[in-house]
């Protein structure tokens, strides 16, 4: 969809009928082709079609994308219809409304837990590795900023912040257990889900289980069995070295491998299976395991070869503890040396504070300035666009009716009702009535401020629940369970709420706009009317 959308870019959508769709619109929808998984697409209608059966079928294309989805030299994509149409992409006119680049945070963070999460035959035999690798440096970087993020300490968190650079000197036996233990956790609990996994089965004077994703056949004791390869991959960002053994009743059969792997590479093992004399007849099954982490490069190979021989299973916690261990170290280095040097720096500008008056001055007369302009900014704000915000919207002038004081701004807001159903863009329908319903308001006597910004905000509330009625509708229609229902209609309602509170102010600051113009040029023709006293515009 680029240049229209980013990758990141968040939009808002609403539920839509496909009758109320036009070619240009940006649309959401599913898709039918789900390999492995389901996918949700944005992209805009490029054509409306009607079938034989009368129904109203939508083909689709990205901004960017020479074919549409239903042609090319793609897997084509089936045509749009209302039972996978989700719903239209809040525009204005047809661009759509977005958030941008917000998003690829969460996109990073779903593509590795999709990646751990897919079973082995989705990932067509390769074993995926290193994914959590971006997680557990930012569990690093966490517990480092818990430790100096500058604060007044009350809490428990800021007394070991204090404690650790206060007036106390470090105490580092207690700054070392506290670390040690945090990157234990953190490591042990990222491997009890950052592994991965594949079936196996070998046969000793008997059938193996062919259903196995690594099947070593048959084999005879004392004879090894042909190599077998198991792939894998590193899709992240930092090189790994990794673990691979057996678990289940293969397990002391098969061989263990130690591997490297740097930034997306994808190589392959080659596992064997070796049966002993005293081994019984037998079919044996159980699973193929793979650990890696980036922390365990630094172990030498023969040092993780030697654990893993001694203990498969027990290999990995001893290498995430030596790995705390040395996490630990490189902290505590850090924090001494940053301990060290703030103490230096304090001292040093103690001892030359002196020097710093004359450029205080000169910095003095800078800070003066800019905290004028910021100044003067705020003013020019608040004198232009502050007034809507401090409208009192329930007190009354004089003897003024509740007509007079809301009767008024609603009979003016009426102006939208023909719109509704003329014009299908909400955003649209917004800006053009808000723009008519003030100049209304200003025709029949509504010459204050808070009576044209309370028609405009009468007006956009009155738009915002018609389009939440009208999708809640829509929702209410497909043949979903209840829980989905409720799901959309209050994320339908929560959008269009915030699109009110976003819009409030410039569409109401646009419609006074355009009722002081008129106003201006009626006073140009009749000076007199400056000195009406019931005019604040």
């Amino acid at each position: 969809m680029e240049p229209t959308l980013f990758e990141g870019d968040i939009v808002a959508w609403t539920p839509t009928k496909i009758e109320d769709i036009e070619i240009g619109d940006v649309i959401v929808f599913r898709s039918r082709l789900r390999w492995p998984d389901e996918k949700i697409l944005v992209h805009r209608v490029s054509d409306i079609i009607i079938n034989s059966r009368g129904e109203l079928l939508l083909e689709t294309k990205g901004d960017s994308n020479e074919f549409t989805d239903q042609a090319g030299p793609h897997a084509p994509e089936p045509y749009i219809r209302q039972d996978n149409l989700m719903g239209q992409v809040i525009s204005i006119g047809q661009m759509p409304i977005k958030i941008p680049f917000v998003g690829i945070l969460g996109i990073w963070i779903n593509q590795g837990l999709e990646a751990v999460s897919q079973s082995t035959s989705a990932k067509e035999s390769l074993s995926y590795v290193g994914i959590f690798a971006p997680l557990t440096i930012s569990a690093v970087i966490l517990v480092i900023f818990i430790f100096i993020i500058p604060e007044h300490a009350k809490t428990f968190k800021e007394k070991i912040r204090l404690y650790i650079f206060g007036r106390k000197p470090l105490n580092l036996k207690k700054t070392a257990t506290s670390f040690l233990l945090a990157y234990i956790i953190f490591l042990t609990v990222i491997h009890a889900f950052a592994f991965d996994s594949q079936t196996a089965a070998v046969g000793i004077n008997a059938a193996s289980d062919k259903t196995a994703a690594i099947d070593f056949g048959r084999i005879r004791t004392e004879t090894e069995s042909s190599p077998k390869s198991l792939s894998l991959i590193n899709p992240g960002t930092m090189p790994v070295k990794g673990i691979v053994f057996a678990e289940g009743e293969i397990a002391e059969y098969v061989s263990k491998k130690v591997f490297n792997l740097s930034r997306g590479e994808v190589t392959s093992e080659k596992l064997t299976a070796f049966a002993s004399n005293i081994t019984a007849n037998g079919t044996y099954t159980g699973e193929i395991m793979v650990y890696s982490s980036p922390f365990w490069l630094l172990f030498p190979d023969s040092f993780v070869q030697n654990l893993l021989f001694l203990n498969a299973e027990i290999t990995v916690y001893i290498l995430d503890i030596l790995s705390a261990l040395i996490l630990t170290g490189i902290t505590l280095l850090i924090l001494i040396g940053v301990n060290l040097i703030s103490d230096n720096i304090s001292t040093l500008s103690i001892d030359r504070s002196w020097s710093r008056y004359p450029i205080t001055i000169i910095k003095s007369k800078h800070v003066k300035k800019i905290a004028s302009l910021k100044v003067r900014i705020k003013k020019a704000v608040s004198n232009s666009m502050g007034w809507i915000l401090n409208i009192e919207y329930t007190k009354s002038e004089g003897k003024e009716t509740f007509f007079t004081d809301y009767g008024k701004p609603i009979i003016a807001s009426l102006v939208l009702i023909p719109f509704l159903f003329i014009i299908k863009d909400a955003i649209a329908v917004m800006l053009i009535c808000v723009i008519l319903g003030g100049v209304m308001a200003y025709c029949i006597s509504c010459k204050l401020r808070k009576k044209i910004v309370l028609t405009s905000l009468i007006i956009m509330t009155a738009v915002a629940i018609h389009v939440m009625i009208q999708s809640n509708f829509v929702i209410m229609e497909k043949k979903t369970d209840f829980m989905e229902i409720l799901s959309l209609s209050v994320g339908s309602m929560g959008i269009y709420i915030l699109i009110l509170s976003l819009l409030l102010i410039p569409f109401a600051a646009i419609s006074w706009a355009t009722t002081r113009f008129i106003r201006n040029v009626k006073e140009q023709k009749n000076p007199l009317l400056s000195l009406e006293g019931n005019c604040d515009l």
